[in-house]
C-alpha cells in the first residue's frame, strides 16, 4: 500500500490550511492531529506538516517525535517529506532537519530537498516569486504543491552498475572512521568503490563568488579555483550513483576540509542536481554530538544539495581512543547491517 497521511502535531495555522488545501486538491489522504493517534506506518507516503511559533517550541511535536524514536520501524519502507511554517525568521530549518533526522532514524526514507519551509515574512522563498513572477504567497503555494507531486510521484532509482564515491580528510593510522568504513567496505558486493582523500590545504573553500561567475563555471562543470575539486571531485560526483561522507567529529562540527568540498559544489550544481544520487555517512564522535553532524549533513546535502536520504542514512558511533571502535559490542554486525543497507539500495 502507499496511502498517504497527512501528520500535523499541534496547532495549525491559517496559512497551514491554505497549503493543505492547495497542494492536496483531490488526492486522498489521512490526517493525523495528536500522538495518542500517531500509529506506525508502514510502506506509506508521510507529509509532516509543522507550525512553529516564535519561541519554536511545539510540545505535540515533541511528544511525536518521542513516541517515533522509541521504534526504529515505526515508518519502515515509508518516504516522507517536510512543510513546516513558522511566525519568525528563525526555527524552520533546524526543527525541520530536526524532523526528518528522527523520521530518517525510524525507517522513513527523503526525496532530495524534502521541505518547503515557510518564515514569518516568506522573504525566503523571494528568489522563487522572483523566478515565478508571483508573489509570495503564490510561490508558497506552488513550492509545496510541486513538493507534494514529487513525493506522490517518486520511484527510487535503479542501477546496474553501481559506484559509490567515499570523501574523507583523515589519516588511516588513527582514525577510527576509517576503521570503521574499512569494516564496512569488507561487507560490500558488487559495487565499484571510488575513494578520494581530501588533504589539507588541498580545497580553497568557497567565497561567493557573484551568481554570473558561479554560474559560467558552473555551466562547465567547472569551479574558479579550480584543482582537486575539479580535476577529481566534480567528475566523481557526477558519476557516482551514492556519495558516502566519512566524518569524525571535530567540536561538532563537520570537518573544514569536508565542509569545503560541500561549499565548493554549488559551481557544479549551478548546472547538475542530485536528485537520483543516494548520501550514506559514517560519524564517529570521541563523546557525543554524532546527531548534531548527521542533521548537518542532512541540511546541506540533502535539503540544500537535493541527494536522496534512505532510511538510517548515517551510521553513529562514538569511540575515542585510535583503535576504541573496532572494541565495540557487536560493531562487527552493525557494519555488516550498514553494508547490507548500501547494498540493497544500490544493487
Amino acid at each position: 500500500m502507499n496511502d498517504l497521511y497527512l501528520i500535523c502535531p499541534g496547532e495549525v495555522s491559517d496559512l497551514q490550511k491554505e497549503i493543505h488545501e492547495s497542494s492536496l486538491d483531490g488526492i486522498k489522504y489521512e490526517t493525523i492531529y495528536s500522538v495518542e493517534k500517531l500509529e506506525s506506518i508502514q510502506n506509506g507516503k508521510i507529509i509532516f506538516s509543522v507550525y512553529i511559533n516564535k519561541s519554536g517550541i511545539n510540545i505535540e511535536l515533541m511528544e511525536m517525535l518521542k513516541k517515533i524514536s522509541e521504534n526504529k520501524d515505526f515508518f519502515k519502507s515509508s518516504s516522507a517529506v517536510v512543510l513546516i511554517h513558522g511566525d519568525s525568521e528563525l526555527f524552520t530549518k533546524s526543527i525541520g532537519r530536526r524532523i526528518i533526522f528522527y523520521l530518517n532514524q525510524s525507517g522513513a526514507s527523503f526525496i532530495g530537498r524534502p521541505i518547503v519551509e515557510v518564515t514569518g515574512s516568506m522573504k525566503n522563498l523571494v528568489h522563487i516569486a522572483m523566478a515565478e513572477n508571483s508573489s509570495l504567497k503564490d510561490a508558497c503555494f506552488k513550492s509545496s504543491k510541486d513538493l507534494v507531486d514529487r513525493l506522490m510521484m517518486d520511484k527510487n532509482p535503479t542501477h546496474k552498475k553501481p559506484e559509490l564515491l567515499v570523501l574523507h580528510s583523515s589519516n588511516w593510522r588513527t582514525s577510527n572512521t576509517l576503521m570503521l568504513w574499512n569494516e564496512v567496505k569488507s561487507n560490500l558486493k558488487g559495487i565499484n568503490i571510488n575513494e578520494i582523500h581530501i588533504e589539507n590545504g588541498s580545497v580553497r573553500d568557497c567565497i561567493g563568488c557573484s551568481f554570473k561567475t558561479c554560474n559560467h563555471y558552473g555551466k562547465q562543470e567547472r569551479c574558479y579555483y579550480g584543482g582537486i575539486m575539479v580535476e577529481d571531485v566534480y567528475p566523481a560526483v557526477l558519476s557516482c550513483d551514492a556519495l558516502l561522507m566519512l566524518c569524525p567529529n571535530y567540536n561538532d562540527s563537520i570537518s573544514a576540509n569536508l565542509s569545503a568540498v560541500i561549499n565548493r559544489l554549488t559551481a557544479l550544481f549551478r548546472k547538475t542536481q542530485f536528485y537520483d544520487k543516494y548520501l550514506f555517512s559514517i560519524i564517529v564522535s570521541g563523546h557525543s554530538g554524532s546527531d548534531i553532524l548527521a542533521e548537518q549533513l542532512i541540511s546541506a546535502l540533502n535539503i540544500n544539495k537535493t541527494f536522496r536520504l534512505q532510511s538510517r542514512f548515517s551510521m553513529l558511533e562514538t569511540a575515542n581512543d585510535p583503535g576504541d571502535i573496532l572494541e565495540l559490542e557487536s560493531i562487527k554486525t552493525r557494519a555488516k547491517d550498514f553494508a547490507d543497507k548500501i547494498n540493497e539500495t544500490l544493487l
